[in-house]
């Protein structure tokens, strides 16, 4: 099916379960028109609001992130009113997608909200696994040594990190807000449903703050290799400079425009050349043996 720049697709024939809004994202006018619902609801939902989650009168309205492919946040927001789901999201969303797919293992609106809970926190999750895996690789390859490349990776998974965290927090103020006020029309089961999706948030939580605590510490440790290899390289340079200072020395001395006695000395230029060599050679053992040359 092809959807315009607004399309509509039913989560279900029957059982009131609601239907799903593609958008480019929509100001609150343009909502409050496709959407019937309170003007405070559509705040929530338009993102006009500050508050991210509101609850009243067996109402449910929140505006959450998903995680899409590449580690791409997208915003996605659903109204939960009695026997209904409207979700609003992007024509890419694939919560949205899955749910229509889905759309048999709902029997209820409120099944069909956690149904689509459940898919966004399986994205969260299974991000925050890539996320670790990810700077786990950087790790390993900080240990080998500077590379091309690297910090432009470590960036890239930085920036994962740090829209999977905005993700998280998100929805972890939501599941705070809904475990104190879910409407008691959604029956005890609810309840249940909520604490343990606010687990499976904060487990991805625990996960993508220890990611961001391994990347800090990765790019220290980078920072530190390259500052060792290029004192190597410096070192390597000061060694060169310095074996060359007593052929230099010598050859300023001879080159000297005035009557050297030298000049008349048939094995003069062999001596100088010797000379060179064997203070060259001198320098090179008085380096070794002060362990300048490992």
């Amino acid at each position: 099916m092809t959807l315009g720049p607004l399309g509509r697709r039913r989560l279900g024939s029957g059982g009131g379960r609601g239907e799903v809004l593609w958008y480019p994202p929509l100001p609150a006018e343009e909502l409050a028109r496709v959407t019937p619902c309170e003007p405070s609801d559509v705040a929530v939902l338009s993102g006009d609001s500050r508050v991210e989650v509101r609850v009243r009168e067996g109402r449910v309205a929140l505006r959450a992130f998903e995680i899409g492919r590449g580690g791409e946040s997208s915003p996605v927001a659903m109204l939960a009113r009695a026997g209904d789901l409207t979700i609003v999201a992007p024509e890419s969303s694939a919560v949205a997608a899955e749910l229509i797919r889905a759309e048999g293992e709902a029997e209820s609106a409120e099944q069909a909200f956690w149904l689509a809970w459940d898919l966004i926190v399986a994205g969260y999750q299974s991000e925050s696994e890539s996320t670790v895996a990810a700077a786990e690789e950087v790790a390993q390859r900080v240990l080998v040594g500077p590379q091309r490349g690297l910090g432009h990776i470590t960036y890239r998974v930085r920036r994962r990190a740090f829209a999977l965290r905005q993700a998280v927090q998100r929805a972890q103020v939501i599941f705070t807000v809904l475990a104190e006020e879910l409407p008691q029309e959604w029956g005890p089961d609810a309840a249940r449903r909520c604490r343990e999706i606010g687990q499976r948030i904060q487990s991805a939580h625990h996960d993508i703050e220890a990611v961001r605590e391994s990347l800090g510490e990765t790019v220290e440790a980078y920072t530190s290799v390259q500052s060792n290899e290029m004192t190597h390289v410096m070192q390597v340079m000061t060694i060169v400079s310095l074996l060359f200072l007593p052929p230099t020395l010598i050859a300023s001395i001879y080159g000297m425009n005035f009557r050297i006695p030298e000049y008349a000395w048939p094995q003069g230029y062999a001596w100088s050349l010797g000379l060179m060599v064997v203070l060259t050679g001198l320098t090179l053992l008085w380096a070794a043996r002060r362990r300048w040359l490992r």
